[in-house]
């Protein structure tokens, strides 16, 4: 009974596991090592693009000679924008805000000179029009008009309908609360921003946008620069206007044909 006894105690020792305790393996199921093996992939990845990144940015931040003919192209261009805004804000006349047939305006922001004239750059900032192929929404008054012809020459404008505002603000409006940007997803952040003007959903923002309300102030500031995407056919006619076949300045209505191609 004792052999006996010994025999079935042998037999029911587990086997000996790694590290050598005794214990069964550990079972691991193939979709947690699937995944185990992206989030390796991903963190290889991620690594080779960040130093790429770096060196990307050494690379854009390495001292560049210039030589003095350079320094002195760039000063006459700036010069020259500069004479040429004095010329179009004396010789070119607005007409009033009433008689638009719009109060509405949607200017972009097309390619133009890296070398801008401080004052034509200071506009640009204050429209918040300083990346290429940005676009905000402007209400249409005399100063408007005076700031969009000084800088007429980088930006492309005109008067957008209902189905274009629409259009940009559900597919690419993004808003700013709290120093931080956030998709047009959520109408709880739209009431927290714009509550106290009566605009607390996404269809309140538009109409207040489109019908260029009491509050179109604060919902265009609330409202960040609208990205769009480049056309086939690159805005590169930088400082012919539109209506000697360029692509700058003032296009009226035919602004909407643009915003179909960028949206």
């Amino acid at each position: 009974m004792v052999n006996g006894g010994e025999d079935e105690a042998s037999r029911t020792v587990p086997p000996l596991a790694l590290g050598g305790t005794t214990g069964e393996l550990a079972f691991v199921k193939e979709t947690v090592l699937k995944k185990r093996k992206e989030n390796a992939d991903w963190a290889l990845r991620n690594r080779e693009r960040k130093a790429e990144k770096r060196q990307r940015i050494r690379a854009e931040n390495k001292v560049i000679v210039k030589r003095p003919e350079d320094f002195v192209t760039a000063f006459r261009n700036k010069e020259r924008d500069f004479l040429r805004m004095r010329t179009r804000l004396k010789v070119r006349k607005q007409p009033p805000a009433e008689a638009l047939s719009s109060k509405l305006i949607f200017a972009i922001r097309i390619p133009g000179s890296v070398d801008l004239h401080p004052h034509i750059r200071k506009i640009l900032r204050k429209l918040r029009l300083t990346k290429v192929l940005t676009g905000v929404f402007l209400k249409a008054t005399e100063l408007t008009q005076k700031r969009l012809l000084v800088i007429e020459p980088f930006i492309t404008y005109g008067f957008p309908n209902l189905k274009n505002v629409k259009e940009l603000i559900y597919k690419k409006g993004r808003g700013f609360l709290d120093k931080e940007p956030f998709p047009l997803t959520s109408n709880d952040l739209i009431e927290k921003a714009l509550g106290d003007h009566g605009i607390i959903c996404l269809e309140d923002l538009v109409h207040e946008i489109a019908t260029v309300g009491p509050h179109f102030k604060d919902a265009s500031k609330f409202l960040m620069p609208i990205k769009l995407k480049c056309p086939e056919r690159r805005l590169q006619m930088k400082k012919r206007p539109y209506k000697d076949g360029g692509d700058s300045g003032n296009r009226g209505d035919k602004i909407n044909e643009l915003i179909e191609k960028l949206n």
